[in-house]
């Protein structure tokens, strides 16, 4: 087969059948990684990997940001498969591929269970991970002593929970929400309801179960705290929020007391003298001049939103998630304070619930390119960025398809007794359960003639449900983690462990005067180290945390008993785990300085380690990191000129802080080694990278990102009196460059430590197809790698909207092209 590539170029993807012991499938989607037959091509970049895990820093800062995407669904096994997808929908085979969150610096599994469930449901998990305590099946927000539609128990207010968003917002920080289910649903629900049950999004579901007493949850987002108070709303719900729908739509969750509640909110803002916005579809949506708006809603559907693939496109239609999320960031990154925000790709269940593989993993790519836009846009030093799942599925990969092979597509298999073939992607239970009995045995569906990849077919199941009611799986999902105190997921964690962290995090809630940050100090012996300059020390088993190797400091906690936020100006050391030692306080073990200056963490495709081979690649995702072959480029963000005294260093003042916080002692340095953090590193990909950079790549359905590169506004610097030359090592040299632009549109802050952002482009030759079906309606990202221009530092780099917009100042008049 051939297709055309970026640049018009042809792409010749090559369709072998390969014949293995037994199995038989169809060699789709060619490596990109030829080297990977030799063993050289593993050695080598298995060393730069392990070489980026040694050099990783705890990011100990205070976040001013958090965002959460939620992949309602997103179990370990979706996630490969949209892996695969993702790569192959770029002609590869997808397999030596990554998301973005993959290459995220931390991650963890998370148990996912209800308190009266092994499986739970997507209501009680978003109790656990947005309040922090574990709830019963299918309730909102109450602890585990209101069982499911036990209304009276829900109204003891010891039973009621906060969330994420309460405390968010009793910081002082903006809220939002977006979704592509209603607002009402059960994941957005968990952030702003108290309900035993979370099918009561509308009066008449309360009513019929007996429970008139209890306030609905859309009543509650309207009329009570938190959910009044959140700053941005998009999603679907129309129906249970009482506006206006279209008389053909089903009857789902009527409101029984006639009233509209998005109109009862718009009113009640502008009397406060809000500037509020209402808007029911994509035109609507990236027309809203984000700087002359404070609160936004949008209903954009009567109940959940379609999926992606099957959205009305243009102005009158749905807007994608990518374009809710831009439109939420221009409206929250206003905020003085800071911002929490909600992303949920809640699609990916739908479509899993209905055993359509190929749907869920299309509404997985769409979410990903919401945290693209995310990372592209924000200050990663101080935001917090989670990725995660509330629950798995009973979604099955296996089969032995050989490697290349359509991830949508069929194997056959002559082990297997019937001789029928069977795709990679199966499910335990489910409507694609399909058997007949033939007289003597058991038959089941013939797929041989069936085009597998279709997005309407219904994958095979071996137990048969209704339509749209294939069960959760209940094993570990995975929480994948970047920015501040991330660092804090790294083994199985409770699912209410998520909440704690946001909170410890930023400060807030239950640990608004209970989040103590780590600082380091070198005591080792001046005269067994004097001179060493590097990091391959090899400390003395009876020496510092007791043998631990490349342990340099001890840890000397700070009580910040507000929210101090910290530079980087700290002690460095140069190890990054101190907490398996039994002796560590809870609060020491993070074992890093605020240093982030390590990059690659964010490419999203391919292990490409030859320049030969980028050049050979008629893709552009295969040199979208633009400056990764540039060896030469070896400034960091982090660079630290840390030089040695041999007499201890002494800090005669203590930090100044905003709030009061108590120093257990000064600082005291013996020994500052010139760390090289200058030095060249290598991405994933195997080209030596240009670390200071933001390389925003290609992304089809996504906005070329324009963004301004804003070095890390250090507040406050510790007074290091005899050692001055370190007040300037966290200094970043800005660079700036340019992607070609359809309209003028506004700019987003680019991160602060953008040289974290490594990013692959995911789909040239699919993106070109795509813009030539949707009429350039579509969100689409460019760049133009001639233009970008090296400084040592960051990239500017621009949003592009498909669609007029006058949106005031050029910080944040953004938008995302319509459909």
């Amino acid at each position: 087969m051939a297709g055309f590539g970026a640049g018009g170029m042809v792409c010749v993807v090559l369709v072998v059948i390969v014949v293995m012991p037994g199995h038989v499938s169809a060699i789709v989607f060619p490596s990109p990684v030829p080297e990977e037959n030799d063993a050289d091509y593993w050695y080598r970049t298995m060393k730069e990997e392990l070489q980026e895990a040694l050099e990783l820093r705890h990011n100990n800062k205070i976040a001013k940001n958090i965002v959460l995407f939620l992949g309602d669904g997103l179990g370990v096994t979706v996630n490969t498969a949209a892996r695969i997808r993702k790569g192959q929908k770029a002609g590869w085979s997808g397999e030596e591929g990554y998301l973005l969150w993959d290459r995220f610096p931390n991650m963890a599994l998370l148990k996912t269970y209800n308190l009266d469930k092994q499986v739970g449901d997507s209501a009680g998990t978003a109790t656990a991970y947005l309040t922090g305590v574990k709830g019963n099946y299918e309730t909102l927000g109450v602890t585990g002593r209101v069982g499911p539609k036990d209304c009276k128990a829900s109204l003891n207010p010891a039973n009621r929970l906060h969330s994420i968003l309460k405390w968010a917002q009793d910081a002082g920080k903006y809220t939002g929400l977006v979704t592509t289910t209603q607002v009402t649903h059960a994941t957005p629900a968990g952030l702003y309801a108290k309900s035993a049950h979370r099918d009561w999004e509308c009066d008449s579901r309360a009513i019929r179960d007996g429970a008139d007493k209890c306030k609905d949850i859309a009543r509650q987002l309207i009329e009570d705290d938190p959910g009044r108070n959140i700053r941005v709303i998009l999603g679907g719900g129309r129906q249970e929020m009482g506006a206006p729908i279209d008389e053909n739509a089903p009857i789902r969750c009527p409101r029984q007391d006639g009233r509209n509640l998005a109109e009862e909110w718009r009113a009640e803002k502008e009397r406060h003298g809000e500037k509020t916005a209402y808007v029911t579809n994509t035109g609507e949506l990236l027309s809203i001049d984000v700087n002359s708006t404070d609160y936004l809603m949008g209903l954009f559907t009567e109940g959940k939103m379609p999926f992606y693939v099957d959205r009305k496109v243009g102005p009158d239609g749905t807007p994608t998630i990518p374009q809710m999320v831009h439109k939420a960031l221009g409206i929250l990154t206003k905020a003085e304070n800071g911002f929490f925000l909600l992303v949920e790709g809640g699609h990916i269940d739908k479509a899993l619930h209905r055993n359509q593989p190929g749907r869920a993993l299309e509404e997985a790519v769409q979410m990903e390119e919401s945290v693209l836009l995310a990372l592209s846009s924000l200050d990663l030093d101080e935001t917090l960025i989670l990725v995660t799942a509330d629950h798995s599925h009973s979604m099955t990969f296996g089969g032995y398809p050989a490697r290349g092979n359509h991830i949508l597509g069929k194997i056959t298999n002559e082990h297997v007794t019937d001789g029928l073939p069977y795709t990679p992607l199966m499910f335990t239970a489910g409507p694609g359960y399909f058997h007949t009995w033939d007289g003597t045995k058991v038959q089941r569906r013939n797929i041989t003639d069936v085009d597998t990849t279709s997005m309407d077919f219904v994958a095979l199941s071996a137990v048969p449900t209704i339509v749209g009611e294939e069960p959760h799986g209940g094993e570990d999902v995975a929480v994948f983690a970047k920015g501040p105190m991330s660092h804090l997921f790294h083994r199985v964690h409770e699912q209410t462990y998520v909440a704690h962290v946001m909170a410890y995090s930023a400060c807030i809630g239950p640990y608004q005067y209970a989040c103590r940050r780590p600082t380091y100090t070198d005591h080792r012996d001046l005269e067994g180290h004097a001179g060493d300059q590097g990091h391959s020390h090899s400390l003395d088993p009876t020496t510092a945390y007791q043998g631990l190797a490349g342990h340099q400091g001890h840890i000397e906690i700070q009580d910040h008993t507000g929210t101090h936020d910290h530079t980087d100006h700290q002690v460095h050391v140069d190890h990054q785990d101190h907490s398996d030692h039994p002796n560590h306080t809870t609060e020491s073990y993070q074992g890093h300085s605020s240093h982030q200056g390590q990059s690659g963490n964010h490419g999203q495709l391919y292990q490409k380690n030859h320049t030969e081979h980028k050049a050979q690649s008629s893709h552009q995702d295969h040199i979208n990191q633009t400056d990764q072959g540039h060896s030469d480029h070896q400034s960091q963000s982090d660079t630290m000129d840390h030089t040695e005294h041999t007499e201890p260093h002494e800090h005669t003042e203590p930090h100044e802080h905003t709030e009061p916080h108590e120093h257990t002692e000064p600082h005291e340095h013996t020994e500052h080694q010139e760390h090289s953090e200058n030095q060249e590193q290598t991405d994933y990909q195997g080209y030596s990278s240009h670390q200071n950079r933001t390389d925003i790549i290609n992304q089809t359905n996504i906005a070329d990102h324009e963004a301004t590169s804003h070095p890390t506004d250090h507040t406050e610097h510790q007074d290091h009196t005899d050692h001055e030359d370190q007040t300037d090592h966290e200094s970043v040299s800005e660079g700036s460059g340019s992607v070609d632009q359809n309209e003028n549109v506004g700019e987003f802050k680019t991160a602060g430590n953008e040289d974290e952002i490594n990013i692959m482009k995911s789909d040239a030759e699919s993106e070109t197809e795509n813009i030539a079906d949707e009429n350039n309606n579509e969100i689409t990202a460019t760049v133009n790698e001639d233009d970008i221009k090296e400084n040592e530092s960051t990239d500017e780099l621009k949003v592009t909207d498909g669609v007029d917009e006058s949106e005031g100042s050029a910080s944040s008049r953004d938008s995302l092209s319509a459909d």
